[in-house]
């Protein structure tokens, strides 16, 4: 029995930087299962999300087990927010930590374990996490 996914989006928050504030990333939490039954759904989603030219979070922490399609969607996304123009940025836990490490035994650079180094990396290079 598969676990119920969960997609929630929020809306991009301020952050303060040099005496101006500019809006931060929109973050897509998932949780659940991922697996050929959703992928499209998500996928769907941040592609709506990189459609009205804004930088994406990704936030997977908090997903029990994740498919083949799932990592390929994932692995794609760099590439597809490069071709709207914006960043992209995803945060990983254990399920989706175990799956990169048995396919490629490391992290791609725009892959982190925490959201903090995920905004962080986001506010900073922006696009370059596209690439």
């Amino acid at each position: 029995m598969s676990s119920l996914l969960t997609i929630d989006i929020s809306a991009p928050t301020a952050r303060s930087g040099g005496g101006r504030c500019a809006a931060g990333p929109t973050m897509v939490s998932v949780s659940g299962e991922i697996d050929a039954s959703n992928v499209a759904e998500i996928d769907s989603r941040i592609q709506s999300l990189f459609a009205r030219r804004v930088n994406v979070l990704i936030d997977l922490t908090g997903v029990t087990f994740m498919g083949s399609c799932g990592l390929w969607a994932v692995v794609g996304l760099p590439q597809t927010s490069r071709s709207y123009g914006v960043g992209c940025a995803v945060v990983i836990g254990d399920a989706v930590d175990r799956l990169l490490r048995i396919v490629d035994h490391h992290r791609p650079a725009w892959v982190f374990g925490d959201l903090t180094s995920a905004m962080n990396a986001l506010a900073a290079e922006g696009v370059w996490l596209a690439s």
